[in-house]
């Protein structure tokens, strides 16, 4: 273990319970950031706001959407007139807590910030570790995260009703994120999973946990420990460009790791028989969908889409390779430089949905 300084990395209190009580501890006069459709299914949430008598409340439609600079601008110009004191609550799935996290920055350069997850994707992992980001369109093509900053969340709030309510799609969509963690980064655990399938809570606490390890190393990425993090993120995010995010995040997150265990069986970084058995997990377990839903995806691409995309990547190096997250065995990934040439030869067969 790194041994950071003092006040090197912020510890989010994670505090469980209902909304309405958790709501009640609230500084009067914070500034609410709210998805608009869980203000829609938790019609309790904005009265248990307005008692607090906030500074304002702004309701956004979740989506890629909420993640650009207009955006942006409607919650600074909402948040103009609070004190530098004030606290902002994010309310919301990872769209609304990354434009959030960006406000919070930016406003009076830097507010107190609350997250409040309300997806399941959220809570196992980006409302933990201090990012927030909005997005960009380049050539035609929206890129993902180029744009942000690191500003880590006093508190997090983990409400179980707001999980009550969540679709099958989206309990797969943040099961997926959670195993994403578990595969890369414990053993032991991923063998528990794949022995027995884990509580949703129970599941919440273990990714939280597994992250905060990765995030108090490395809380502001500047010793690459962090891009562990970002297994099955580089194809992931272009799956989700080439749909016009018609693909959620967790799903390409999916596909994005089976596009990986590709990668790294082709550079013979990962054994065949930890890649079979970390698809037949991500299948059996979270349930990734299947490799012809990548097929469908990549026959509304180009390669010259692909690689446009691909250089955009905040994680290209500079001559253009990809730093990709890549197992080395159960538990275990490394980083490393993965030439065109490499992932081109595996193109075909993706685009036939079958493994190469």
């Amino acid at each position: 273990m790194i041994q950071l300084s003092p006040g090197a990395y912020r510890h989010a209190t994670d505090r469980w319970g209902s909304f309405k009580r958790l709501c009640a501890t609230l500084p009067e006069g914070s500034f609410a950031v709210v998805d608009r459709r869980v203000a829609r299914l938790h019609p309790t949430l904005i009265p248990a706001l307005k008692a607090r008598k906030p500074h304002t409340i702004v309701q956004l439609a979740g989506g890629e959407s909420a993640k650009t600079f207009e955006a942006l601008e409607q919650l600074m110009a909402a948040g103009l007139s609070m004190p530098r004191s004030g606290t902002l609550v994010a309310i919301g799935g990872g769209t609304i807590g990354d434009v959030s996290t960006v406000a919070a920055h930016l406003l009076k350069r830097g507010v107190r910030l609350v997250q409040v997850p309300t997806t399941l994707l959220a809570a196992v992992d980006s409302s933990l570790g201090g990012k927030g980001a909005v997005d960009m369109t380049v050539r035609g093509r929206v890129v993902k995260n180029p744009v942000g900053v690191f500003h880590y969340a006093d508190e997090a709030w983990l409400c179980p009703e707001f999980y009550a309510s969540l679709s099958d799609t989206q309990i797969r969509e943040g099961a997926l994120e959670a195993w994403k963690m578990v595969a890369s980064l414990d053993e032991e655990l991923f063998r528990a999973y794949t022995r027995r399938a884990p509580a949703l809570e129970r599941m919440v606490k273990d990714a939280r946990r597994l992250k905060e390890s990765v995030c108090a190393q490395d809380p502001y990425e500047q010793q690459g420990l962090r891009r562990v993090l970002n297994f099955g993120h580089t194809f992931g995010h272009v799956l989700e460009s080439v749909s016009h995010f018609e693909l959620s995040h967790g799903d390409a997150v999916g596909l994005g790791m089976l596009c990986a265990l590709d990668v790294g069986r082709a550079m013979g970084v990962t054994p065949e028989d930890v890649a079979w058995k970390v698809e037949d997990a991500l299948h059996q377990g979270p349930g990734v969908l299947g490799r012809e839903r990548t097929a469908d995806l990549l026959k509304e691409a180009s390669l010259k889409d692909v690689v446009a995309l691909l250089s955009a990547d905040k994680k290209t190096g500079s001559a253009g390779e990809l730093r990709m997250v890549l197992l080395t065995d159960v538990g275990r990934a490394e980083v490393r430089d993965v030439t065109a040439d490499v992932w081109r030869a595996l193109w075909p067969a993706w685009s036939r949905g079958v493994r190469p």
